[in-house]
């Protein structure tokens, strides 16, 4: 017997693109109106650097992503594919953690010009590849996988 398909909504993808424009335009509004030259960080917004506000919001994003993905990993649990080839399945999770987090690292080493100590520059490594490695792993058990891929 065939397995039914859950094809995606058109509504579905309709919402996530209002979504995601409505919060561009509001980030594009608030930080268009106090634009400032690049590398001038220094211009407020509620009272609080743009620097830090952004980074406030970049954390909030990936720390609220990470508990809704845990709880519907939780929830959904799916585990066909790792449990069918769980090399592939390991070594497909160290290349999406290990390859973007490369891409950055060296980015950042030819940017900063040789300013920035080393052993912070490999710390921030570690923590990359771990967080796209957790986010591959939670996108997995969560079914968002099986779910585009239609497996």
């Amino acid at each position: 017997m065939a397995k039914p398909r859950v094809l995606p909504s058109t509504y579905t993808f309709i919402f996530a693109a209002v979504v995601g424009l409505a919060l561009g335009g509001l980030l594009s509004l608030v930080f268009g109106r106090v634009a400032v030259p690049a590398g001038n960080l220094r211009t407020a917004v509620f009272g609080i650097s743009i620097g830090e506000l952004l980074a406030n919001i970049v954390l909030i994003a990936i720390v609220g992503g990470i508990v809704f993905l845990a709880y519907v990993s939780m929830v959904v649990q799916d585990t066909v594919f790792p449990a069918a080839h769980p090399w592939l399945f390991t070594l497909e999770t160290l290349l999406v953690g290990f390859l973007p987090a490369s891409i950055i690292y060296i980015i950042r080493d030819i940017r900063d010009n040789g300013k920035i100590d080393l052993s912070s520059l490999n710390r921030e490594y570690v923590l990359l590849a771990g967080k796209f490695g957790l986010f591959h792993l939670l996108f997995q058990f969560s079914g968002l996988y099986t779910y585009m891929l239609g497996a």
